[in-house]
């Protein structure tokens, strides 16, 4: 039997014991978690200050936030200025689109087949937003005949996921109806009659009419939002970035969109390396039934809905995403030729706060087409703190994890392996990893494990079960995933 290395954590330092099988390691919370806490800044330092070192080999197109969509975009000299301009453009095959750092450029970007998009110049990475604009600054907050209650002047016919203050420091709550049977809506948190704006109590609570009359509705107990915030930023509906084949997106700060940072259907070749990508999802992905019910949202930071070939995620930071940092899964809508996910890769990334840190499955199942997982590696990553973020305003009860299979899917998988990763804290599950058959379960190696003694530890294995973040956790673990020379790191209070 294998020794497995256990660091109980604490406040205070604990007493030593020992028992014949395993090594227990007396350390302090303070210190094990600032360790960590170095580790990701050295990642996060890393990713954020990469070089651009992707050389397209066919025509380059410049973009800069003071170029001019007349210019012929050849040169760092004569650059092109818009996304607009940018998406018009006949980009072909080995063609690159490099947009110059320390700029900042609002909409929704249109990939080509073939095409890199990158960076230029020195300094920050350049920033892709989705939000139209900075509501801070752009449009009125007008009061309303409901105290505290402001609706925002300006159109708003994409909706919105959450609003973003002060580049982070606060967001919004979205309030969504709850539809039932005698035709009266409520609050989908408090269960209170809930008809619009006018019904908005709780301060940074807000709602968006996008159905009717597009406008929406924020809750500020502390005065106008104009003034009270430096900067409010609209995570609206839309992919920002929506991928096609055989695309490397590199070196891009991708922030505040409503549905996915990164978006692509069925897809051969998506590589996104050294991005970093923040704030995403919330906005509308099924709108309840007239019949009854509540909304279903969106929310990943790069995303491939369908089948793959050749998938890679390398050294990006992820953060803030409503549901998951990196996916890829599909349902029975996609089609048939569309299901299997081979050479699949996600490694050197940090992810942090987000609902899920990385999810797949194979929700399409139906025979003869085949829908499998082949050639499938996670390494080296970084995944901290899920459920912690602004998503944990889901409605349903806690599914948080860092590694999400769920567990209602065949999953069958080949050459799978997940190694060397940092799953620091959860609030549900640390890792959810099921199959149908235990044949289809990944490889674990090296893996370290971060949660608070007694939380909830897993949901794994075939058959599946539920087991608790305690001494019997790394056992467990190892049996049902036969993980080798894992690390479990129990955090005490």
């Amino acid at each position: 039997m294998r020794k497995i290395l256990y660091l109980f954590v604490s406040m205070l330092l604990l007493g030593v014991g020992c028992h014949s099988e395993s090594r227990i390691e007396q350390v302090s919370s303070s210190r094990t978690l600032k360790q960590i806490d170095r580790q990701t800044e050295r990642l996060k330092r890393k990713i954020l200050n990469s070089a651009t070192e992707v050389k397209p080999s066919g025509t380059i197109y410049y973009f800069a936030a003071d170029g001019d969509d007349q210019n012929d975009g050849l040169s760092p000299q004569t650059p092109l200025r818009t996304i607009a301009r940018l998406n018009a453009l006949e980009l072909k095959p080995s063609d690159g689109v490099m947009f110059r750092r320390g700029d900042m450029w609002r909409g929704k970007i249109f990939t080509r087949k073939g095409v890199t998009y990158s960076a230029y110049g020195r300094g920050a990475k350049p920033r892709i937003y989705g939000s139209p604009c900075d509501a801070a600054v752009e449009g009125e907050w007008l009061a309303t005949d409901t105290p505290n209650v402001y609706m925002y002047d300006r159109e708003l016919a994409d909706d919105v996921g959450t609003l973003v203050f002060d580049g982070g420091e606060q967001n919004a709550i979205k309030i969504l109806k709850v539809y039932h049977a005698d035709g009266t809506t409520t609050n989908v948190y408090t269960g209170e009659p809930f008809a619009g704006g006018c019904d908005l109590k709780r301060d940074l609570d807000f709602f968006h009419d996008y159905r009717d009359k597009k406008r929406l509705y924020l809750c500020s107990t502390k005065g106008n939002p104009s003034s009270r915030f430096r900067s409010i930023e609209l995570l609206t509906k839309g992919n920002i970035i929506s991928a096609v084949d055989s695309v490397h997106i590199d070196n891009l700060c991708i922030m505040y969109g409503g549905s996915h940072g990164i978006g692509s259907a069925t897809t051969k070749s998506l590589r996104v390396t050294n991005c970093e990508i923040g704030w995403i999802g919330g906005s509308m992905l099924l709108p309840a039934p007239p019949e009854g019910g509540r909304d279903a949202r969106y929310g990943n930071g790069i995303e491939i809905y369908g089948g793959c070939d050749e998938f890679v995620v390398d050294n990006c930071y992820i953060y803030q995403c409503y549901d998951t940092g990196i996916t890829n899964q599909n349902q029975e809508d996609v089609g048939d030729s569309s299901r299997t996910m081979r050479n699949v890769s996600f490694t050197r990334n940090l992810v942090e706060l987000c609902e899920m840190s990385i999810e797949y499955y194979l929700g399409a199942q139906l025979k003869p087409t085949e829908s499998i997982i082949e050639n499938f590696l996670i390494e080296g990553n970084i995944l901290r703190q899920a459920g912690y973020g602004w998503g944990c305003q889901h409605p349903e009860p806690a599914w948080a994890a860092h590694i999400k299979s769920w567990w209602m899917h065949q999953n069958e998988a080949y050459n799978f392996t997940i190694r060397r990763n940092i799953f620091d804290r959860s609030d549900a599950n640390v890792i959810n990893i099921v199959a149908a058959d235990a044949e289809h379960l990944p490889t674990m190696e090296r893996n370290t494990y971060v949660q608070s003694l007694g939380a909830d530890g897993g949901r794994i294995g075939q058959p599946w079960a539920d087991y608790k973040f305690d001494e019997q956790f790394p056992a467990a673990v190892e049996q049902a995933l036969g993980e080798k020379d894992g690390k479990y790191i129990f955090i005490t209070r």
